[in-house]
């Protein structure tokens, strides 16, 4: 059998369902986001900076893996889209 013929059915498995997570994990902490601006308006801004300084750290960290994510499904378009299967290592 084939291998090349999984390489679609892997990328759509792997691929879309990453993205789908990390857009959501990135809505999620961008909404708690603010929230917390709304908090330190009514609370001061010192009371909330060290929430706040860990939710945009990890809102960070999600956008380099969702562009990490994003490289290796453009890959796997590339690959699908040029016929040739993928090199062994």
């Amino acid at each position: 059998m084939d291998i090349g013929a999984f390489i679609p059915i892997a990328a759509i498995v792997v691929g879309v369902p990453g993205v789908v997570a990390f857009v959501s994990l990135l809505a999620n902490h961008t909404r708690k986001m603010k929230e917390l601006e709304v908090r330190e308006k009514e609370a001061g801004a010192d009371a909330l900076r060290p929430a706040v300084d860990a939710l945009t750290d990890d809102v960070h960290d999600l956008r380099s893996h969702l562009a990490e994510v994003q490289e290796r499904l453009d890959f796997a378009e590339r690959m699908l889209a040029s016929g040739k299967p993928a090199a062994d290592d």
